[in-house]
């Protein structure tokens, strides 16, 4: 049976989205055991990148080789991309509470959206419109809780995640295209990480002091929340628009909720059950009807 490439697409953001999804259960376990977010993160991506080079350069040694164009390409990305990114967001939970980060992070589907609409000229539908909406209704629902500001800087931080990750999804999905994932994965993550540890300037040195706790949480993030979910997203980029992936993307909170409830016994109020279960539906819906719409005859 031969999958077509817009269910592919589909399938490989779901898993990354699921992958990212347990970002939360490995950051609270790191800072649960005294790690710091700026050694997390620099050890979170010096990990991941070299576990992808040293796999490519023993089984796969061509795919390490690009054109300069996009090597760079790649670097700004990842310095840019993920870099910021990430600060911007640990930067916002130093300031807000956690949920309020979160909210503020999931705001970039909307950004999705509106920078495709004008710089890149997607058009989005009037059902895309609703299902968009509702997502975004069903996540306030689910994340939903005890409201802080301790710096009100925060929220520009947290809001610039959100906006800097959009971007990183818009160019990723543009000049990525001609690309293998995973060797588009190796840079991204490579130049992410040396960002990170300039910025952050971690202790590398006492990395054999780490606990098991802390080295599972490491070695966790960097292979099921970085390696996996960071080149199914940029595979899933080449076969769906930036705005769709942007929206199943969503998948991510519904999991971290859904862990969160498993591992450290959370629990889920009404409210954001009945969140979690408006999210899934826009989400199938927008699918079902790009699958539909994408079928019917020209």
């Amino acid at each position: 049976m031969k999958i077509s490439p817009r269910l592919r697409g589909t399938i490989e953001i779901s898993i990354g989205s699921v992958g990212f999804g347990f970002l939360g259960i490995f950051g609270k376990m790191a800072f649960q055991s005294g790690l710091s977010v700026g050694e997390f993160l620099s050890y979170r991506f010096t990990l991941a990148g070299l576990l992808i080079w040293i796999f490519l350069l023993l089984f796969r040694p061509q795919w390490v080789r690009l054109k300069p164009r996009q090597i760079f390409i790649a670097a700004m990305l990842g310095i840019f991309g993920y870099g910021l990114f990430s600060t911007l967001y640990f930067k916002a939970i130093e300031g807000v509470s956690i949920t309020l980060a979160a909210l503020l992070l999931y705001t970039y589907p909307f950004w999705v959206n509106v920078f495709s609409h004008f710089f890149t000229h997607e058009k989005i539908s009037g059902k895309e419109a609703a299902c968009l909406a509702a997502a975004c209704g069903g996540l306030l629902l689910l994340l939903w809780g005890h409201l802080e500001v301790h710096n009100f800087w925060a929220i520009f931080a947290g809001l610039g995640a959100g906006i800097s990750y959009a971007i990183y999804v818009l160019l990723s999905g543009r000049l990525q295209k001609n690309v293998r994932p995973i060797s588009s994965s190796l840079y991204v993550i490579t130049f992410g990480a040396i960002a990170l540890s300039l910025f952050h300037r971690p202790h590398f040195e006492t990395i054999r002091e780490l606990t098991r706790v802390q080295a599972s949480s490491i070695f966790g993030i960097a292979i099921i929340s970085t390696i996996i979910p960071l080149t199914m997203e940029l595979a899933a980029l080449q076969k769906l628009k930036s705005s769709e992936v942007a929206l199943l993307m969503m998948i991510e909170p519904i999991t971290a909720a859904i862990l969160g409830t498993l591992i450290f016994h959370e629990t889920l109020s009404g409210r954001q059950l009945c969140g979690a279960f408006i999210i899934a539906i826009a989400l199938v819906v927008n699918t079902l009807s790009k699958k539909n719409s994408s079928s019917e005859p020209s």
